[in-house]
């Protein structure tokens, strides 16, 4: 059976699997991503893929590989990419999160490097494609895939394919005047609903004074604090946490009313790294959705958990890859229109 390598480069961490042409992971690895802000972007360039040769040549990989039941041959890398892709020329256009991936050319680049087939993607497509193929999404053929990370991505499956458009859902404007976002824009639901959105509410109440355990945190240094920090504090009762959490459940249910009104879903799942905080955001988000999607479309819309948590993009990427090389096989794909 043969294995696909998959990648995921988000705003904090690069996920990189192993994957089975069946789903199975056979090993993976998480690396924080180069920092954009302090290296020009032919260095980010030659991280990433000195990033991905550093895990195919740890000797724990190698054994998993020679230790395989089956016989299995590399057959190529599936790269996600937080941001808009340029899918004929392999080439990232814009990414509000790494500014300095704008216009690399990182398909020629991995295939010179590792002489094998390769395919980019944004990265919430692969998180969807992951759940369509593998995860949540199996049984549904109309469904979005909410990212909740750094920032916040969008993917979706249309009529049982994936639906190769940007799907910026996150940059949709929920407040005209509102947060400026990384994008340029102003109000866009990433700023509202994100785990850079968390940070940035946490610390302007802080910074006009508002009581909170965060104050203490990172030794009194409030700007230091992380997603992480807020959702501990937030487990601990404190009222400035649990209010942000629940502020990122609203806007998240006023754009998947949104999208529900649009799109006839199905279901909506929704996976990231903020997903561990799902108990302190679910229910002001069902309870938007409610309030504002029509009841005739969304009275049998489900609103799940990612199944697959800890590696959908980079899984999602292996099957897209897999995809490419056997157009016949897996879940069929549609261009956009």
């Amino acid at each position: 059976m043969n294995i696909a390598i998959g990648m995921d480069i988000g705003g904090t961490n690069t996920k990189i699997v192993l994957a089975y042409e069946d789903g199975k992971v056979l090993c993976s690895r998480q690396t924080p991503t180069p920092s954009v802000s302090e290296k020009s972007p032919e260095k980010i360039d030659a991280l990433l893929v000195n990033s991905l040769k550093d895990f195919l040549a740890d000797d724990s990989t190698r054994a998993l590989i020679s230790a395989s039941p089956q016989t299995a041959d590399i057959v190529g890398i599936g790269i996600g990419v937080a941001g808009l892709i340029d899918r004929k020329n392999g080439k990232v256009i814009e990414s509000p999160n790494m500014s300095a991936l704008d216009g690399l050319p990182l398909k020629e680049k991995f295939e010179k490097e590792f002489s094998l087939p390769v395919v980019l993607e944004n990265d919430a497509n692969t998180y969807a494609y992951g759940e369509k193929w593998i995860g949540a999404g199996k049984d549904f053929d109309n469904f979005v895939v909410l990212t909740l990370g750094t920032g916040l991505g969008g993917g979706l499956i249309y009529n049982g394919a994936l639906y190769e458009g940007p799907v910026e859902i996150g940059h949709m404007v929920v407040v005209p005047s509102g947060r400026y976002c990384t994008c340029g824009s102003y109000g866009c639901l990433e700023s509202y609903a994100s785990g850079r959105a968390i940070v940035d509410r946490a610390v302007s109440s802080l910074e006009k004074g508002t009581e909170s355990l965060l104050a203490k945190c990172c030794d009194g240094n409030f700007y230091k604090i992380t997603p992480q920090v807020v959702y501990e504090t937030a487990l601990e009762g404190d009222s400035l946490s649990r209010e942000v959490f629940r502020e990122v459940g609203q806007f998240l249910g006023i754009g998947i009313a949104n999208l529900i009104n649009i799109l006839n879903l199905e279901a909506v799942i929704i996976g990231g790294g903020l997903i561990g905080a799902w108990d302190l955001f679910i229910a002001e988000v069902k309870k938007e959705v409610s309030k504002r999607a029509f009841k005739p479309l969304s009275a049998n819309v489900k609103i799940l958990k990612s199944a697959l948590t800890k590696d959908a993009g980079s899984v999602g990427a292996a099957g897209l890859l897999f995809k490419k090389i056997d157009p016949a096989g897996g879940v069929p794909r549609q261009s956009a229109s």
